[in-house]
């Protein structure tokens, strides 16, 4: 249980336990499948995941799917943080269930269903795991859901300027400057190698005026698409949330060095005074006389491999950190100290560990002093109302005495939460922990936070878009929680209108111009909160299937605290395959002639509509009733067909998009042939115009291009994260 979360909890990079496995001497030649997988296994015990994942899976497909592979590749998947793929391969390996699971794969498992805002799939796979009762409850309960969600409207969310295609992470506000980490390079010399060839984390510092700023990022679309570049994003590394990091040039990276550099935004400097450290140096604090306190590897690793982390101190100033030195805390050959944080008169220290006896994988401990000459008590572990089975990790001390944590095992959103209590409720060990609010958290893995002397603003971490560390700016204002309003829908699918699950549901608000995210559940419904009083538009998307979007005006002046509004319409997501076929029911034509009459003209408006949204390839049938010659009926048709494809050209679409046909009387649809007796009205039935797909889209729509998987529920970004023009065709 304490080796779940080691990639989500530690700071910085530590080194991995490496265990190369000396194969025992053949006498005979291995195969190619056999050597593959041999392969794989040696990368896998490297921790070289996305090699071996590539070898696990080309031995997959010539050879039947054996659990021990299953488990490896779907822990490959985890590692490099392809959260889809790894519960999409978790559940081949456990296709009855949870019942045969271990322990360690449900909390995997569950976590990767809240992710996906799955609750009562992850309460399920939850419910039995030793220690995870309550959480489990509290994702199989709506109301619980909603509630973690009720403050959100006094949340103002932003994208910060420091953010990079690495990872930034652990802000930490000092006056007027943010301090932050990073592991975007520096300098070849300074690499990290083996799980993802990337540097070790660094500490940087930005003026806040700076780091406040949102970013419209170039090369986000990079994320989105699958390329040589998109890979090494996709590599986790060994950090996630602070970590070990691999030492050993034996096990170098087979990443070529082009793909990671000079693909990093180098806003903010390196702080200074710290390049003697050899490894990663982050997750800082600082005290009101400039002490800073922060986590760095030994000086070198164990017997075994592995490099533990300690808390150092020194001294802060604009020029950088002088007189390191470091804590009386840790065991380089057991256990870990790390994510200092420390109050402003320096007399208080929390930190998170993994030392023996402890509850769960990493708890938080305190140290006090009476002053800041004297040295510190011996670590004492916070009391239950803190500590968990399973991570507590990332406290913040902020300057009206609330002490700020993450976990993994208290009640929540999904992944890590972030929470608060006030610092004395924590010593003493009574009191409640509280959740904050959705937005800041979501159901992905939040931690990292820091804010200013007010509490209204600051900053925080989360892996929310793309599966990648980010710094999110936020302030809050307690007066705009004044009434709430719920935009809610559904999306189906077109052909059968049943629910279409899982279905990525952006909400574009025009009036305060921002994204909001959403999945569509399990009856195909999606739901979003509002400010009164805004233009919206909501398009649906999902992998094969053509968008659907709607615009709308939100205007309330109701008292009620909470109103639900509901979208005029379904979002209907629709395949439309080449040889589909539908009917313009009331585009009629005159007996023997082939203009289009005034009362057709709005049908074939809406195909105007309905072409410009989705640039599909048609063909216009055209049909007569059987008075008439064969002959005749066949240019009088064509005549018809001419007439209407005109139309269209001449409303703005495309020549080559659309073609006409004129099928004559050849396709009745009743039993007016030549000779039978029928009446007006039985004839007119006959002579209609019908549409069938030729051509899948040509030109593409510009959410087309992303991958829907790497938006998370509840995620509000910038509509600059999007491609341009991803909302020019709603309005």
């Amino acid at each position: 249980m304490k080796l779940l979360k080691i990639k989500w909890i530690f700071l910085f990079f530590f080194s991995f336990i490496i265990q190369l496995c000396v194969a025992s001497q053949s006498t005979t030649k291995p195969n190619a499948t056999n050597l593959g997988l041999k392969k794989a296994d040696i990368a896998y015990q490297d921790a070289k995941y996305s090699i071996a994942a590539d070898y696990y899976n080309s031995y997959l497909l010539s050879n039947n799917a054996e659990s021990s592979i299953l488990s490896k590749l779907a822990d490959c998947y985890w590692q490099m943080r392809n959260y889809e793929k790894a519960l999409l391969t978790y559940k081949k390996l456990y296709p009855n269930g949870y019942s045969s699971a271990t322990q360690a794969h449900k909390l995997r498992i569950a976590e990767l269903c809240a992710r996906n805002n799955e609750y009562n799939e992850a309460a399920k796979w939850l419910a039995n795991v030793e220690g995870y009762k309550v959480k489990a409850a509290a994702y199989g309960d709506k109301q619980t859901i909603e509630k973690m969600k009720n403050d959100s409207l006094s949340w103002t969310l932003g994208f910060s300027a420091v953010n990079s295609n690495y990872r930034d992470f652990a802000p930490a506000l000092i006056n007027s400057t943010l301090l932050f980490n990073s592991n975007k390079p520096t300098s070849i010399k300074a690499r990290s190698f083996g799980w993802d060839g990337n540097n070790f984390e660094h500490l940087w510092q930005i003026p806040v005026s700076e780091a406040e700023k949102t970013q419209v990022d170039k090369t986000s679309t990079a994320v989105w698409k699958s390329n040589s570049v998109t890979k090494i994003k996709q590599l986790a590394g060994i950090y996630e949330c602070g970590s070990n990091a691999p030492t050993s040039n034996s096990i170098r990276s087979q990443i070529k060095e082009e793909n990671i550099e000079g693909k990093s935004n180098q806003t903010g400097k390196l702080v200074d005074g710290l390049q003697k450290i050899k490894f990663n140096v982050g997750a800082v604090s600082v005290d009101k006389n400039n002490h800073i306190y922060f986590s760095s590897n030994y000086k070198k690793p164990d017997k075994n491999g592995v490099n533990r982390v300690c808390l150092m101190e020194g001294l802060y100033t604009d020029n950088g950190v002088k007189n390191i030195t470091k804590l009386p805390f840790g065991d380089e050959k057991s256990y870990s100290v790390m994510h200092p944080a420390v109050n402003a008169e320096g007399t208080v220290l929390v930190c998170s560990s993994d030392m023996p006896n402890g509850k769960g994988g990493y708890d938080l401990y305190y140290s006090t002093r009476s002053n800041n000459n004297q040295t510190w008590s011996d670590l004492k572990p916070l009391a239950q109302n803190i500590n968990t089975i399973g991570n507590e990790v990332f406290p913040n001390i902020t300057a009206d005495g609330k002490l700020f944590f993450s976990s993994d095992a208290t009640p929540g959103l999904g992944g890590l939460d972030i929470y608060k209590i006030t610092l004395a409720e924590a010593i003493k060990g009574n009191g409640n922990v509280e959740h904050v609010s959705y937005p800041v958290n979501s159901s992905a893995d939040d931690f990292g936070w820091t804010q200013d002397s007010t509490g209204t603003k600051g900053f925080f971490t989360s892996d929310r878009f793309s599966n990648n560390d980010n710094i999110y700016s936020f302030s809050y204002n307690l007066k705009k929680q004044i009434q709430k309003i719920f935009i809610s829908g559904f999306v189906k699918e077109r052909d059968s209108l049943s629910p279409l699950k899982g279905a990525t549901v952006f909400l574009y608000n025009v009036t305060e111009d921002s994204v909001s995210i959403a999945k569509a559940d399990i009856d195909g419904k999606y739901e979003f909160l509002v400010n009164p009083n805004c233009t919206i538009i909501i398009k649906a998307i999902e992998k094969s299937y053509i968008h659907d979007c709607l615009s709308a005006k939100i205007s309330n002046d109701s008292q009620q605290k909470d109103t639900i509004i509901s979208v005029p319409r379904d979002l209907v997501l629709g395949k439309f395959a080449v040889g589909l076929v539908w009917k313009l029911n009331n585009i009629r034509y005159d007996f023997d002639k082939a203009n289009i009459r005034p009362d057709a003209t709005p049908i074939l408006d809406s195909l105007v509509i309905f072409l410009k949204k989705y640039p599909v390839g048609v063909e216009l049938g055209s049909h007569t009733d059987s008075r008439g010659s064969f002959a005749y009926n066949e240019r009088l048709s064509q005549h018809r067909a001419d007439s209407a494809v005109a139309y269209l050209i001449k409303k703005g679409i495309a020549p080559e998009r659309i073609k006409a046909k004129g099928y004559g009387e050849y396709k009745l649809l009743n039993k007016c042939a030549d000779g039978v007796k029928c009446s007006e009205a039985a004839h007119q039935a006959n002579r209609r115009t019908e549409v069938k797909v030729t051509e899948l889209p040509t030109v593409p729509n510009a959410l087309d291009s992303i991958d829907p998987d790497k938006f998370k529920a509840g995620s509000v970004i910038s509509k600059d994260l999007l491609p341009k023009g991803s909302f020019e065709d709603c309005k």
